[in-house]
């Protein structure tokens, strides 16, 4: 019959398993009631599976059960093995004799103490479990809980608690082993505090203090490293009648030799620690310095490239056509500008791609209005995407009288309007596949019939069609028809987005400052060159017309007045506020740490006040926001 054994707070308890299953925790229902603090009420079940073999299976304790010195969720143990529940350790025997053996720390005390050391019944594998632990975990806490425990299992029946040696010289209570309640500190002795800090003072020795009143005897062992004092070991026995004699404090002492190490591995794992949250702390603000140095650097750079640009505007290039109604003097422009010069007069589809706002209409015109067909006929335009495809139809192709209801009249389609001149289809990628195919009919055929109408007629017609769609990867996905597509792209303009020819936004904020005072009839307001910086930074995702936009609003709330940061729209807003800010006078390390305390701010605001969600939006540790809160005195409830 499988048996096990549970070690506890010094003393051992013998259970065979007689069901399919064992459970393990401080509640009394279950099979082994467990003492140890760290177990859980319910903590873990051992399970006799129909092959005959064991699974430990962790039932989501609050402090985790370990096998082999890791955490273990349900895995299997073997006869032989054992497991841990705090400090508590649970032995799987195959037969009862097995299951005795006994393993202590009596074989290391001397012949001529071992009477005298009959309390000694935890074994040294034990008390050097402890130390397992906290080599284990690898943390400041570690260190010191594995020092107090292993001191706590030397000798059954003691409760120890570790005190630190802090900066002003007391003596605080860190660590604990073997008491009962879940605040130890409070059931420490009266005494303890005054005994303690005399302690950590000066050369002291050890203090033993005899049973008095309601407290039971206890020693006092100061921790030392050199002559530096590093804190002290307080030892009492769990009972009030019994006694603590000489050969247990000189073992006592000498614990605390193995205990003062483990407490300078505490100190210097706390210290490096510190140090990697100090390197990852200037890492970050040196992180931020190279974004804030990259940024200025930018901005001065297209400074520089406006006013380069603005020099050549002078003598720029002479282009054969006259496009003074498209604002822009980049090379990338001037791009667009040679590709017009060239097929201005082929009679030839023309399709322009760029993102919204970009001014393709603008380039569809200057491609009519230039070329022979200004002449002969119109320039009719159409946004495929803002019509449904029945509307659209009729809109393209026209009507006769009473093809459909409401159809009162005849109505020239816009095709029809186009003869002789320039029809510009927007959005071409919008339109389905079923009017897909009835554009390209005429395209290939010249010939528009009006719905409801009989016979076709010729039309002369160029197209332009314009889109911020790729319409290769369209086709490729089955959203375009390829002939289609082949008929229209015959001669291809891109239009660069605003941020890829950022040079040209001083020449448009002056042309729409312009015109939308003159349509307000008031003079153009003088902008703050905090908001100048953010035109020129920020990335315009609506292009040219969102810039307008902004234009238009900042001169209807200026009134002819100097306009501030404060009158931009939020995203610029923020983006002006941080030029703003880099412009302030002082040390670059005041500057930095102005970004720091703005950027602190937002993420408390943005997390509504959550430290943890901050500091990870802010790639800090959370003690690393605390101390930078506390370095620029944010005090955030």
């Amino acid at each position: 019959m499988p048996f096990l054994v549970v070690e506890e707070k010094g003393n051992s308890r013998h259970f065979p398993i007689r069901g399919r299953q064992v459970s393990f925790g401080r509640s009394p229902d279950n099979d082994v009631m467990l003492v140890d603090e760290k177990a859980s009420r319910h903590h873990c079940v051992l399970n006799l599976t129909p092959e005959n073999t064991f699974v430990l299976r962790d039932l989501q304790s609050r402090n985790g059960t370990y096998l082999k010195g890791e955490k273990v969720l349900e895995v299997p143990l073997q006869v032989g093995e054992w497991f841990q529940i705090g400090q508590a350790k649970i032995y799987l025997y195959s037969e009862e004799s097995s299951a005795f053996e006994t393993h202590n720390a009596i074989e290391a005390i001397s012949p001529q103490t071992l009477p005298q050391a009959s309390p000694v019944a935890v074994g040294i594998n034990e008390a050097l479990g402890a130390l397992a632990y906290a080599c284990a975990e690898d943390t400041p806490k570690a260190f010191l809980d594995a020092a107090a425990q292993f001191v706590g299992r030397i000798i059954p029946g003691m409760r120890v608690c570790l005190a630190v040696a802090a900066k002003d010289g007391s003596a605080e209570p860190r660590a604990f082993f073997n008491f009962i309640s879940g605040t130890p500190a409070d059931e420490l002795p009266a005494f303890f505090k005054a005994t303690a800090n005399r302690l950590v003072q000066g050369k002291a020795k050890t203090q033993v203090k005899p049973r008095s009143g309601d407290y039971p005897p206890c020693v006092f062992v100061p921790l030392k490293c050199g002559e530096r004092a590093l804190g002290v070991l307080y030892i009492e026995r769990e009972r009030k009648e019994a006694e603590i004699n000489d050969v247990q404090v000189r073992l006592l002492e000498n614990a605390s030799i193995l205990a003062s190490a483990m407490l300078g591995a505490s100190e210097s794992r706390r210290n490096e620690t510190l140090l990697d949250e100090r390197l990852e702390d200037t890492q970050h603000q040196l992180d931020e310095l190279r974004k804030e140095m990259e940024a200025r650097l930018d901005l001065q750079t297209a400074e520089l490239t406006a006013m380069r640009v603005e020099a050549q505007s002078r003598t720029g290039p002479v282009h054969k056509f006259d496009y003074s109604e498209i604002i822009g003097n980049s090379a990338g422009m001037h791009e667009v500008f040679r590709m017009l010069d060239k097929v201005t007069d082929l009679p030839v589809p023309v399709l322009i791609q760029g993102e919204s706002g970009t001014g393709k209409e603008l380039v569809a015109r200057a491609l009519h209005f230039n070329s022979g067909r200004a002449a002969k006929g119109r320039f009719v335009a159409e946004n495929c995407a803002a019509l449904p495809e029945t509307l659209l139809e009729s809109e393209l192709f026209g009507y006769t009288k009473g093809s459909f209801t409401g159809a009162d009249r005849d109505k020239e389609g816009l095709f029809g309007l186009a003869n002789g001149g320039t029809i510009f289809l927007d959005e071409i990628g919008e339109i389905s596949l079923a009017m897909q195919a009835k554009l390209l009919r005429v395209l290939e055929e010249g010939e528009v019939r009006p719905i409801g109408a009989k016979a076709s007629k010729k039309v002369d017609f160029r197209l332009v069609a314009a889109t911020n769609k790729d319409l290769a990867e369209e086709v490729r996905k089955g959203g375009f028809r390829q002939d289609l597509f082949f008929r229209i792209n015959v001669v291809t303009i891109r239009l660069p987005a605003l941020r890829e020819r950022k040079e040209d936004i001083p020449m448009l904020v002056d042309h729409f400052l312009k015109r939308a005072s003159m349509e307000s009839g008031i003079a153009p307001p003088k902008l703050d060159r905090g908001v100048l910086r953010a035109l020129m930074t920020y990335s315009w995702p609506g292009n040219v017309r969102e810039l307008e936009n902004e234009l238009k609003k900042l001169v209807a709330l200026s009134d002819g007045k100097k306009v501030e940061a404060s009158a931009l729209s939020p995203q610029l807003r923020q983006v002006a506020e941080e030029e703003s800010l880099s412009e302030v006078a002082g040390s670059l390390k005041d500057v930095v740490e102005n970004i720091e305390k703005r950027k602190i701010l937002e993420a408390l605001d943005r997390t509504k006040g959550n430290k943890s969600r901050a500091a990870e939006v802010l790639g800090l540790s959370r003690l690393g926001l605390r101390k930078k809160m506390e370095r620029y005195e944010i005090n955030y409830d």
